[in-house]
């Protein structure tokens, strides 16, 4: 009967182990920062899928990579070329990639006055 009974006490250990480690939950938590940059397109390359932004004539321009994945936009939404961004003021959003600055936003903007603008934000993504 003791046998039965420690038979039947290590069964239910088993039972209950797997469901205490399957209550345990791992979160990761990974963060991709995007940047958002201000100037005028002097240059969109599709050779190279680059595009080129001059922000201050006293600053050396700054090159951005684009992709297939990259959205080109004017200030209401709608979708433009690249070609209809040269020689525009824009908006990029673009996230750093080893040395690339990988744009996934192209905006045309009707910034008043030249402004200039950098900003950068943090969005957390849940690791898969």
């Amino acid at each position: 009967m003791r046998s039965l009974a420690h038979a039947a006490f290590v069964l239910m250990i088993g039972a209950v182990g797997p469901l205490s480690a399957a209550e345990i939950v791992e979160h990761e938590v990974t963060e991709k920062t995007t940047t958002r940059y201000s100037g005028t397109v002097t240059r969109v390359d599709p050779g190279s899928s680059t595009i080129i932004l001059q922000s201050e004539p006293a600053k050396p321009p700054q090159t951005y990579t684009y992709t297939k994945q990259t959205t080109f936009v004017d200030d209401t939404g709608k979708t433009v070329t690249y070609e209809e961004v040269q020689n525009r003021p824009v908006t990029v959003y673009y996230t750093k990639q080893g040395d690339s600055m990988v744009v996934s936003k192209v905006e045309v903007t009707n910034r008043p006055g030249g402004v200039i603008e950098r900003k950068e934000t943090t969005t957390e993504i849940p690791a898969r």
